[in-house]
């Protein structure tokens, strides 16, 4: 990996760590980083018990950044359902979000998270 793409792939982390706040999470902060971030129909600001009675569902969008991340290749992808979701309901969203990454080939993808 060069050292530019990891700085943008640092980058990217810090950006994303400010628009999700506390849904974001670095599961690896070494190569292939794993970036997960926690999405609900209604953000109670972090509030656990609050986000546990206003949502209905959740999803963790999980996300593994290969070193040539955004040039040459896409994130893997995957979900893992907190709440209210089925595993067709996971095929069909993670489906989706694959659709948007290769519809974004290139492009640091997930900034189109929000």
């Amino acid at each position: 990996m060069s050292d530019q793409h990891r700085e943008e792939q640092e980058m990217e982390a810090e950006a994303l760590e400010a628009i999700f706040d506390t849904a974001f999470e670095i599961h690896s902060s070494e190569q292939p980083f794993v970036w997960a971030v926690k999405l609900v129909p209604v953000d109670c600001g972090g509030d656990a018990d609050e986000e546990e009675t206003a949502n209905h569902v959740m999803v963790k969008l999980i996300a593994t950044i290969p070193s040539a991340y955004p040039e040459e290749n896409l994130p893997q992808l995957d979900l893992e359902i907190l709440k209210g979701l089925s595993e067709d309901n996971k095929k069909e969203l993670l489906q989706l979000a694959n659709e948007e990454a290769e519809d974004n080939a290139g492009m640091v993808v997930p900034c189109a998270w929000q």
